[in-house]
């Protein structure tokens, strides 16, 4: 420990921390610098400004195993309002930062320096490997050390603008690249996004949060208009309901910036609308009107900025009557192939659409410096009822993942007393409310009974041989008549079923009819068929061909069982000679036509399912500048 007197106001100070090389005076604000024995004056710096920080000076924490302190603050800003660094020693000797973002802890540790990596290569979505982790690019840009306090690993400079990168990996891991003022080489800093809670500080180290009170009920400052703002901790940006006026609220008071056009309606969800959506309360702070140009054509939809203290914030989309809710993502959890598709945890989502999306007008407060015209490329993929969309511009990408939502689901989580417009037309992820899937797996399902029952009747069928015929017809036999018929021998047939008659003859360029009665010993009863067999072969300068054949086979249906005698009648053209045919009677044998016209008549539901779905799907990707028609 180092003890002694500030070179500027004579107040005592000390330096506990081992990593410390500067202290900054408590009474004075004058940064000390340790040089050897002695203790040099470095300037003043600015005092810390009241934010809504739940975090102090000397508060303990522990993370996993090992327990630190926070030793240094720092607050930067890039014109927009401070945000607020905790430098942290840790008990095994290491150091690190607590980043304070949007209601967010980021808890980084000093990684080394990362050579030969310059600020300007870099640029939003871009990927990159480091320090054996993937990342993805998702902000650059620039911030000053406007007020410190504590103690502090190097001298702060807050004339000069400092340097940095923030990129995201899989699994919540997050790092900054500090290029410093000189954008040199930087400093890499890895840690991972946490919840206050799991600092693990304890809940008496905490400051209580203090809600900006002076911007709960403010008044614009263009019109004097009585302004109730929502999460005036969190607030950069102000647009008045009344004016359209856009005010700056980073510096804890509204300052005019310039007037809005008003939107040309008011809200479908009025701001201060409270609603429960996955599970958690939410207030609508703000609303955008937004717009992308297509060959001429404007395209404009709605935006929500929905609020909650502890989850922070979120989106309602609404386009054509069509809502999606959007949640957001760290663009390291996103594997995208631009203009193919994106991959999140498992799923694949198909390219949409890729605009130029323009912000319109705005109402009501915002965490960042919106301002009407700004632009963004917004890219949209998707997998039904679900979308992965991307906001990026010059410096920030932003990643959401959307998920479809009914209108009469928005209204009702809002208790809105008028319904929502109907929807028209198809959204980019609106489930496909004629998916052939149900279908499919129920005809999947019948078509696997069915084919079980035609098994078993297979199984249990006796296939029983009870005639093998052969007849040869008489030289002076008459085609059709008395002289070309034959009766055989009485033979039995068991159980009752189809009988298949099978035909047989070694016919030749020629033709043989049989005409063939089951005659009934006991009742007369006669069932009767009727099978042709013809067969013709020959060549010309093609080759040789040949059509028909010599064996024909035909089901009689549901025959009795009884002693029977088979008679049969041959018809012929011009005389019997080599006329002889062999008749062979299989009894209690299944057809096969039954189940296939049953699973014909199963087809055709999914059949017309399938039809109805992939019209839907046409008319969707006929809306898409990325991908193309598709069937599910």
């Amino acid at each position: 420990m180092t003890q002694g007197n500030c070179p500027s106001c004579g107040a005592p100070i000390e330096f506990t921390a081992g990593t410390a090389l500067v202290v900054v005076c408590d009474h004075c604000q004058t940064v000390v610098a340790k040089k050897g024995l002695n203790l040099e004056a470095h300037g003043k710096i600015g005092a810390i400004v009241d934010t809504d920080s739940p975090l102090q000076l000397n508060a303990e924490g522990r993370i996993g195993r090992v327990g630190y302190r926070l030793v240094g603050h720092l607050q930067k800003d890039h014109g927009a309002g401070p945000w607020d660094e905790w430098y942290a020693e840790l008990d095994d000797g290491r150091t690190g930062w607590i980043s304070e973002a949007e209601g967010a802890f980021y808890f980084l540790l000093a990684s080394g320096v990362e050579q030969g990596l310059g600020y300007d290569d870099l640029h939003p979505g871009q990927r990159l490997s480091l320090k054996d982790h993937r990342f993805v690019v998702e902000e650059r840009g620039r911030g000053r050390v406007v007020s410190a306090a504590g103690q502090l690993p190097s001298d702060v400079d807050p004339s000069a603008d400092s340097y940095y990168v923030d990129v995201t990996g899989p699994g919540g891991v997050f790092a900054t690249l500090d290029f410093g003022t000189e954008r040199g080489d930087p400093e890499v800093y890895i840690g991972r996004k946490l919840k206050l809670t799991e600092l693990g500080i304890a809940a008496d180290q905490l400051r209580p949060r203090v809600k900006k009170v002076a911007l709960q009920q403010a008044r614009c400052p263009n019109c004097n208009g009585a302004l109730e703002l929502r999460a005036p901790d969190r607030t950069k940006r102000v647009a008045c309901p009344y004016c359209g006026a856009l005010l700056d609220a980073s510096q804890g008071k509204l300052a005019f910036l310039q007037v809005l056009e008003k939107p040309d309606h008011p809200p479908l969800i009025p701001l201060g609308a409270r609603g429960k959506l996955d599970g958690a309360q939410w207030i609508c702070i703000g609303f955008l009107v937004r717009s992308a140009t297509v060959e001429g054509v404007r395209y404009p939809w709605e935006e929500y900025l929905l609020f909650n203290r502890e989850r922070g914030f979120t989106w309602l989309m609404n386009s054509n009557g069509h809502w999606v809710y959007l949640t957001p993502l760290d663009a390291g959890e996103v594997a995208v192939a631009e203009g193919v598709a994106a991959h999140l945890e498992g799923k694949r989502y198909r390219a949409f659409q890729r605009v130029t999306a323009i912000t319109d007008a705005v109402l009501g407060e915002f965490y960042w410096e919106v301002k009407a015209g700004e632009w963004a490329e917004a890219e949209e993929y998707v997998n039904p009822p679900y979308s992965v969309n991307l906001d990026r511009n010059n410096n920030e990408v932003t990643y959401t993942r959307g998920e479809y939502l009914l209108p009469e689901v928005v209204r009702d989580a809002f208790q809105l007393k008028e319904p929502l417009p109907t929807p028209h037309g198809i959204a980019p992820s609106q489930p496909n409310p004629n998916s052939s899937a149900p279908a499919w797996k129920w005809t999947g399902l019948w078509a696997m009974v069915l084919l079980a029952v035609y098994l078993v009747v297979n199984v249990r069928a006796a296939n029983e041989t009870v005639l093998v015929e052969e007849v040869t017809v008489a030289q002076d036999a008459q085609s059709g008549t008395p002289t070309a018929m034959h009766f055989s021998q009485p033979f039995e047939i068991h159980k009752r079923g189809n009988v298949r008659a099978e035909v047989s003859s070694p016919v030749r360029n020629g033709w043989l009819g049989v005409q063939g009665d089951l005659v009934n010993e006991a009742t007369g009863e006669v069932v009767s068929f009727y099978e042709e067999i013809s067969y013709y072969s020959g060549s010309d300068s093609d080759g040789s061909w040949s059509e028909g054949g010599q064996s024909e086979a035909e089901y009689v249906s549901s025959v009795a069982p009884g002693r029977y005698v088979l008679r049969t009648t041959a018809f012929f053209d011009g005389p019997p000679q080599g006329h002889n045919y062999k008749v062979a009677l299989v009894s209690d044998t299944p057809r096969g036509n039954w189940f296939c016209c049953a699973l014909v008549m199963l087809l055709i539901a999914p059949a017309l399912a399938f039809f109805r779905s992939s019209s839907f799907e046409s008319a969707r990707w006929a809306e898409s500048n990325l991908g193309s028609s598709s069937n599910d």
